[in-house]
């Protein structure tokens, strides 16, 4: 046992004192990818949850010739500012957001059963400016269905003659579209992470020594091959397992420590749920490094060896794609298949749905089975003599 570990310290030592490994290993996939993946989609949700219990500012040109209208946006947190004379060269600015404008004519047409006008004045190149002239015609909207349903009920005639068809659509879903997202988002960083925090070791672990010349001393050693593949791999899954850990923790920080209370609207994504996640992705961290032991222990060059490894990045995608071209369910002997189990669980995860004690069996089992297999795969490699050619 003490060879091993010895084995495996050793590898571990000699990958962290490569400053280029330790950057993409323990920085570049646990700690950037989540800023990078995270950030904007946090900051566009910011950006487009519109807060209707927030009181905000709206200028108003002509707030004298609706009242009533001033005061109902004042019932929907709407305070209404007379506007500028130049509001146009300060909406251009950026310096407002939206400009109301009431016509001469307004009170006239409503009295007259008629279509009153409105004035909307908007930038489309500013976010905050859509952002806003959305709330109010979303509150404009609505004034205007009840004054609407006011008018036929004083004609004596039911506002339900104007709509023939009552269309509702009802989302079955736990969290709908955000927890589609954030399924996906959770589930993409455990497995990039991990492949990213194994990589330059797993690089380094055969292939590497092979071209330092280095290998065939190490194999001459007095140490079972069993022991040396077993050290080696454990290398390998320390790497994995911290890039991953590293990468769930960094996700929770953003969430916990980024102030966007508002958020709550369309996100639901608790610390419970990211360690759940991470303990459905923990079989895979297994299978993760027994890929890339192998897959090093097959390639001849470090040049090679990268080659195949960036290739398996893809792997973590397929489960994406499946979804995409079939939406029925995963269940049963498909959640056995690496990846593909632990997509599908982690997304019932986020999205608060349940899942049965079988089928968290089967994910684990299939993962661990097919790690078993690749260790056994690598051991096979290590013992022929090929394993010294360039």
């Amino acid at each position: 046992m003490n060879q091993i570990w010895t084995v495996a310290l050793k590898e571990i030592k000699d990958n962290i004192r490569d400053r280029r490994a330790f950057f993409f290993a323990l920085i570049y996939g646990p700690v950037l990818m989540p800023l990078l993946m995270v950030g904007p989609i946090l900051f566009s949700a910011k950006n487009n949850v519109i807060d209707f219990d927030a009181t905000s500012d709206l200028y108003v040109v002509g707030a004298e010739q609706a009242p009533n209208l001033i005061q109902m946006l004042l019932q929907n947190n709407l305070v209404a500012k007379p506007a500028p004379p130049n509001f146009r060269e300060k909406l251009r600015s950026g310096e407002l957001a939206v400009v109301l404008e009431i016509s001469d004519i307004y009170g006239e047409r409503l009295r007259e059963g008629k279509p009153a006008p409105l004035f909307v004045y908007v930038n489309h190149s500013s976010k905050d400016s859509l952002k806003a002239a959305n709330q109010l015609k979303s509150v404009l909207s609505r004034y205007s269905a009840e004054l609407g349903y006011w008018r036929l009920n004083a004609r004596g005639l039911s506002a339900d003659l104007s709509t023939p068809i009552k269309l509702v659509e009802e989302d079955v879903s736990s969290q709908g579209i955000s927890g589609m997202l954030f399924g996906f988002m959770v589930y993409f960083l455990i497995m990039f992470t991990m492949m990213t925090g194994g990589f330059y070791l797993a690089v380094d672990i055969t292939a590497g020594e092979r071209e330092r010349n280095s290998l065939e001393p190490l194999l001459s050693l007095p140490i079972a091959r069993w022991r040396l593949v077993t050290g080696k791999y454990l290398a390998i899954l320390g790497f994995v397992a911290t890039s991953a850990s590293l990468a769930v923790a960094c996700v929770y920080l953003i969430f916990t420590l980024v102030p966007m209370d508002d958020l709550h609207i369309v996100l639901n994504l608790s610390g419970t749920a990211l360690v759940q996640s991470f303990l459905v992705a923990l079989p895979c961290m297994f299978f993760v490094a027994a890929l890339l032991l192998a897959t090093s222990a097959y390639t001849r060059t470090p040049k090679e060896a990268q080659t195949y490894i960036s290739i398996l990045y893809l792997l973590p995608m397929a489960p994406i794609l499946v979804k995409q071209l079939s939406d029925a369910a995963m269940s049963g002997p498909l959640l056995a298949l690496p990846y593909l189990g632990q997509f599908s669980l982690i997304d019932r995860i986020i999205k608060a749905e349940s899942f049965s004690l079988a089928e968290l069996s089967f994910s684990v089992g299939g993962t661990l089975l097919c790690a078993v297999v690749l260790i056994v795969v690598a051991l096979s490699l290590y013992k022929r003599e090929q394993i010294l050619r360039d």
